[in-house]
């Protein structure tokens, strides 16, 4: 697997992602009104001006409450719904319910009956629940650079994981989930364990990670940590500036309403830092360091990060010689450097100098209206044999080039959000390539059976020209009089799948470019829908990682096979 590779070629709903993602929704579907209507207090809390541009560049869009509810006069809106556990489909009482925008927190606490009611003004809010016992969570998004946990991540909510809302009319049944966890609670130590002060401490799960962040944690001055999880298997990483990571992998299981208690101890390793930079000595853009598996100079795969000021640091706790090298954005690579890693080595100043060398393949993208699309992620998979897969981002401008690519054919996709997808295939070398986006439309539709309530829409493919893979956000849409309208979805043949309590309905769309396509959805009754549901994805191997047998990659590193297109 080479350059920064992690192609998606599937819509990321499998099987068990469609299970837990439809208990995630756990959505009512009866239409009277919470009896918290008339009791609950809403309460309003600022927070810091980061998350209002959060909310700018966010990476999912929002479903509007229907336009067919009555306005009102004083900018408010009301919303009404219940908390519900995932798996069972119980209420969950006396837990804060938190609306989130870029002017500050609306609040509740749920009733005795799990029921909640806000009045907020109308706006685009992420929703959460805040509590001790129960976690909010969202499905993680593909990782495109793997890195080391920061103390700036640490305990941060991350926002593309809330489900959102643009609330613009009073709705009801606007349900939540959330699922029960456990906490890890310990001590990081070194090798003579003695505490380890301010080391930011990650653990990783295969699907889910809590919204607000409980899954990464700065340790205090005598090295106390404590994490809230959901239930699940876990590895723990960490970062420090004197060790290289986790003693033994650090694999952890957390059950539900558990607490664990561990000790975590950080090892020396090898640490391998410096800085890259372009011919006379000029800066960089930020992007990857790789490491190689194979022999080739095609068989690297990226496990580490540039910063935006040109450093890195890179760390193992493998007593092995590695091969690395740098491949910032919009760049080609460096030369590769060998390090013999053992276990308290250290390569400090280390330089890559990135090479003058043109594109094999450059152009511009654009959207719909011709305005170019700035810092957007392209994928391209090779069609031929000898070719390879690599992923780019265009710059400031909207222009990207592909360096170190063979000869041959390639499909090229992007997406950005609120802008549409494109999908074209081309022949390396190239320059000059012009690509256009297809703009947005508009879903609207009915719900069979369920009058007033909610349901979660999660997109996942376009269709038109080779699967473009959407990314991993949900939308909470609110139905009134059994009707809904979701805008912002991407112009093309959209493949989606609903979710309410559990039920799953797959569908398929015709996205007009700034028009609407009419769609129905059955939820309750038998699925007759013509398009097939989607099936478990399997997680492919490169097959350089195949041959050889990778023993290092990271899960985030994937490359994942589309049954739905093969079809």
């Amino acid at each position: 697997m080479t350059r920064r590779t992690q192609l998606t070629f599937a819509a990321l709903i499998t099987g068990l992602a469609v299970l837990l993602v439809g208990s995630w929704a756990a959505l009512r579907g009866d239409s009277e009104a919470p009896s918290t209507r008339d009791r609950a207090t809403t309460r309003h809390r600022k927070v810091g001006t980061g998350f209002g541009d959060a909310m700018a560049k966010s990476r999912a869009r929002g479903a509007q409450i229907p336009r067919i509810a009555p306005a009102r006069d004083d900018g408010m809106v009301s919303i009404t719904g219940t908390i519900l556990e995932v798996g069972s489909g119980a209420p969950v009482p006396a837990v804060e319910v938190v609306f989130r925008s870029s002017a500050g927190e609306e609040s509740t606490t749920a009733d005795k009956d799990g029921t909640y009611h806000l009045e907020v003004p109308a706006g685009m809010y992420r929703a959460f629940v805040r509590d001790d016992a129960v976690l909010s969570v969202g499905r993680m998004d593909r990782v495109r650079l793997p890195g080391l946990p920061t103390a700036e991540t640490a305990g941060v909510p991350d926002e593309a994981l809330m489900p959102l809302v643009v609330a613009t009319r009073d709705a009801d049944g606007v349900d939540l989930s959330v699922i029960r966890g456990g906490a890890l609670e310990g001590r990081v130590v070194d090798g003579s364990g003695r505490p380890v002060a301010n080391a930011v401490l990650r653990a990783v799960g295969d699907i889910v990670r809590p919204t607000l962040g409980t899954d990464i944690v700065e340790t205090s001055d005598d090295g106390v940590f404590v994490m809230r999880l959901p239930a699940g298997q876990y590895r723990l990483d960490a970062s420090h500036a004197r060790f290289a990571g986790v003693a033994d992998g650090g694999q952890i299981t957390i059950e539900s309403g558990s607490t664990i208690r561990t000790e975590v101890t950080l090892v020396p390793g090898c640490v391998i830092a410096g800085r890259i930079v372009g011919l006379g000595g000029r800066a960089t853009n930020d992007g990857a360091i790789e490491r190689q598996w194979g022999s080739t100079a095609f068989e690297f795969a990226p496990t580490g990060t540039i910063e935006s000021d040109g450093t890195f640091r890179w760390a193992t706790t493998d007593e092995v010689d590695v091969v690395l090298r740098a491949w910032p954005w919009m760049s080609p690579p460096s030369e590769s450097k060998v390090f013999s890693c053992r276990s308290g080595a250290r390569y400090e100043n280390v330089v890559f100098t990135i090479p003058d060398r043109q594109p094999d393949i450059a152009g511009v993208l654009r959207d719909h209206a011709g305005a170019p699309v700035p810092f957007a992620n392209l994928d391209l998979a090779p069609l031929d044999h000898g070719g390879i897969a690599q992923q780019e981002r265009t710059d400031a401008e909207g222009r990207f080039g592909v360096f170190h690519m063979p000869a041959g054919r390639y499909t090229i996709t992007a997406h950005a959000h609120g802008r549409g997808v494109v999908s074209t295939t081309i022949t390396s070398p190239r320059v000059g390539l012009e690509l256009a986006l297809s703009g947005t439309g508009r879903l609207e539709g009915t719900t069979a059976l369920l009058e007033n309530g909610s349901f979660e829409l999660v997109l996942g493919a376009c269709l038109d020209d080779g699967t473009v893979s959407l990314p991993r956000d949900h939308r909470l849409v609110s139905v009134v009089d059994s009707r809904f309208t979701v805008d912002d979805v991407p112009a093309c043949d959209l493949k989606f799948v609903a979710l309410r309590r559990g039920d799953a309905r797959s569908g398929r769309a015709i996205v007009p470019a700034g028009g609407v396509a009419q769609i129905e959805i059955g939820f309750g009754g038998p699925d007759d829908s013509d398009e097939p549901e989607y099936e478990d994805h399997d997680v492919v191997p490169d097959p350089g990682e195949a041959a050889s047998g990778d023993p290092w990659g990271d899960p985030s590193v994937e490359r994942e096979a589309d049954q739905e297109a093969a079809r």
